[in-house]
């Protein structure tokens, strides 16, 4: 019989989605998606005509067909409950419908982090990966410009305009917001709350001790293209090793901590100007964010 999941993480992105994945993988009765990112519901029924270049390029490294979308599942065992991530489900329109029409009981996660915090840390996430839209941050201030183009930019910060799509058409106890600070104040209550609402007996404890998907400029070039984020050895040993046995070791935590420990020294984060900060969470999210605290019943003062 084929496998669907039990549950979504959709997002947001640089929120924390990383750590919920992982924290995830600690429990023996939960099957998470050794691929993180499939993205298959965002892009199933997508017109790809109606695409930027960027996520062109995004949709031909996701996977949008069924036939592959299903294998990822069938190694979950009876018990398992099932699930995946993938942060464009958040922003892309007609995500949500495609959903319910595949998975109709799903259950529902998002995670999110001050907007303008967020898009600060996506930057440093481009800055790491060479990949900056442009050089300066404060560009995000021009709305005629590529931070208002892309969904993983300007877009993903408009949570109620996100989550409403899903408030529409799901039953309110199918969906579950944590806000990032929540997971950085006590994880282990937060995966108590997550591991009870997928429907699994929460752990005594996670181990919380690895930090995922630091983001950054890159301080030495060679020691990141060696050992760092876009190491040339991990994707040489990627390459030669059978799966199954290449994401065992991945998901190994001391193995994790190690090199994550590694590559983090490497990275610089120069701090957000606070100006900067309150113009563009006053520009461009505020009203977003009084929205979002009447849906999801939670006070958003401080993000103001």
């Amino acid at each position: 019989m084929e496998k669907l999941p039990n549950f979504l993480i959709i997002g947001a992105g640089k929120s924390g989605t990383t750590s919920l994945d992982n924290y995830l993988k600690q429990h023996p009765d939960v099957f998470m998606s050794p691929v993180k990112e499939p993205d298959f519901f965002a892009y199933d029924r997508i017109d790809i005509s109606t695409l930027d270049k960027d996520a062109l390029a995004h949709y031909h490294t996701s996977i949008t067909k069924i036939e592959d979308y299903l294998p990822l599942f069938k190694a979950a065992e009876a018990n398992q409950m099932i699930g995946e991530t993938s942060n464009t489900y958040l922003v892309i329109e007609g995500t949500a419908e495609t959903i319910k029409d595949y998975i109709p009981d799903v259950k529902l996660i998002a995670i999110l982090r001050q907007p303008t915090e967020r898009l600060y840390s996506r930057y440093l996430h481009l800055a790491r990966e060479n990949e900056l839209p442009s050089p300066n941050f404060e560009d995000v201030l021009d709305k005629n410009s590529i931070w208002w183009v892309r969904n993983d930019l300007v877009k993903e910060g408009f949570y109620y305009k996100n989550l409403s799509r899903y408030f529409n058409i799901f039953p309110k106890e199918n969906i579950r917001v944590y806000l990032n600070e929540d997971l950085k104040k006590d994880s282990d209550a937060l995966m108590k709350d997550l591991f009870e609402f997928i429907g699994v007996k929460p752990l005594e404890s996670i181990n919380d001790s690895v930090k995922y998907n630091k983001s950054g400029f890159i301080k030495n070039k060679f020691y990141d293209r060696t050992l760092g984020h876009n190491s040339v050895i991990k994707q040489a040993v990627k390459k030669i090793t059978p799966a199954p046995f290449y994401n065992k070791v991945k998901d190994n935590i001391w193995l994790q901590k190690m090199v994550n420990n590694l590559k983090n020294r490497n990275l610089e984060q120069p701090k957000l100007d606070q100006e900067l900060h309150k113009k563009i969470t006053t520009e461009i999210y505020s009203d977003d964010i009084r929205k979002l605290q009447q849906l999801i019943g939670r006070d958003l003062s401080h993000w103001l």
